[in-house]
């Protein structure tokens, strides 16, 4: 039976090799990925019996090769090996979780776990067929899900844009998208002064959508790379929806 690892980092890869010719000898037919595109294709072509992903790869992301390779191969067991375990990424995963029939295997661990930590969590995904999650982030793949909206909005408020440039760039109403808003920062602010006696006071003191970009941050729902991805998608929109605006008849 093999085994895939889908890791960019050559070190990294070899620990993994070292792990699973001395620790899982039934499982000695290993193939490697540099990056997610690689991964996918291997996964589908070879149908392992286990595929470790990292989140952060070239060309394709861990989360993202774990959907196509989910979409054509459901029963593929896949653990998420990662430095980067940003919410982010676990709300995506959880919900091609939730949208996988029928439900798949997988793991979530962080890198820095010693070894002897992450063979037990390989065998119980492998030999077992558990979900493992390391238990540092059950509490991130517990809390209510955002969805693709919320998920997108977050990224736009963090770039700056208003709430009419996110109605027009996601074709919804001003009030659809102050709507759905609400909805966002309830999710994200499971503690907040409304009905107390504070809420008066907080209301003039905070400003929500900084607040939510605050708490995005804190807790890993945005970072850099998506950041980065998302303004150079953004801008070209910007200059065809500038073009569209100029051109539009004004009242």
């Amino acid at each position: 039976m093999s085994i895939l690892i889908a890791e960019d980092n050559e070190a990294q890869r070899k620990y993994l090799r070292d792990i699973f010719s001395e620790k899982f000898p039934d499982h000695q037919e290993l193939f490697e990925a540099v990056d997610g595109e690689a991964a996918v294709s291997l996964a589908l072509e070879q149908r392992p019996a286990l595929a470790i992903l990292d989140i952060q790869m070239p060309k394709l992301s861990g989360v993202k090769a774990a959907r196509a390779i989910w979409r054509d191969f459901p029963e593929a067991r896949i653990i998420f090996w990662t430095q980067f375990p940003h919410e982010i990424y676990i709300n995506e995963i959880r919900k091609i979780v939730r949208s996988t029939d029928p439900p798949p295997t997988y793991g979530f661990i962080h890198k820095n776990n010693p070894e002897d930590r992450l063979v037990r969590f390989i065998s119980a995904v492998l030999e077992d067929g558990a979900d493992m999650i390391d238990p540092a982030f059950k509490d991130s793949f517990q809390r209510p899900l955002l969805t693709e909206f919320e998920a997108e909005a977050l990224r736009y408020l963090a770039l700056g844009l208003s709430n009419w440039a996110i109605a027009r760039k996601c074709s919804l109403s001003l009030r659809g998208v102050e709507s759905r808003l609400a909805t966002l920062y309830e999710k994200l602010f499971t503690v907040d002064s409304t009905g107390t006696d504070s809420a008066a006071y907080d209301k003039l003191a905070f400003n929500t959508r900084t607040r939510a970009f605050f708490e995005a941050l804190r807790r890993g729902l945005i970072n850099n790379d998506e950041l980065g991805k998302a303004e150079i998608e953004l801008r070209e929109w910007i200059d065809r929806d500038r073009g569209r605006f100029n051109e539009s008849p004004k009242q």
